[in-house]
């Protein structure tokens, strides 16, 4: 079993990470290593498993620590917590890609002064002002 594993240092630098966020996992409960010898950590491939799915959705997925603790655990609730990602993930694809349109749009748009005198732009913000209403591209 000693040659499967891997010093802290070592996983750590596998997965971009630091030495301290990974003793900061272990001490909230989200990936302990496998054993400890001569006061280090050394973790297999059981962990390095978990440290990578961590990783995954820290990085695809936007989740805290405490929602990817729950998700992990199997907690009563996890596929809420999943759903709810995924909701806040499409309102923030919805923002971006508004965000994108309106840049587009400044780039392309014939006006030397597309902020102060442009009517798309115009138009976005009356119906900001008057409807309350923030204005979709």
């Amino acid at each position: 079993m000693e040659d499967d594993l891997i010093s802290i240092g070592e996983a750590a630098a596998k997965f971009g990470m630091t030495v301290s966020a990974l003793r900061y996992w272990d001490e909230c409960g989200l990936a302990a290593p496998a054993e400890r010898r001569g006061g280090r950590r050394w973790y297999g491939p059981a962990e390095l498993h978990r440290i990578a799915l961590i990783r995954i959705m820290q990085e695809t997925g936007l989740m805290s620590l405490d929602e990817i603790k729950d998700v992990l655990a199997a907690a009563p609730d996890w596929r809420g917590t999943v759903a709810g990602r995924i909701e806040a993930i499409g309102a923030q694809i919805e923002r971006l890609t508004t965000g994108r349109a309106y840049l587009e749009h400044l780039l392309t748009c014939p006006r030397d002064d597309p902020a102060g005198g442009c009517p798309h732009l115009r138009e976005a913000t009356r119906t900001w002002i008057e409807d309350g209403i923030p204005f979709r591209a």
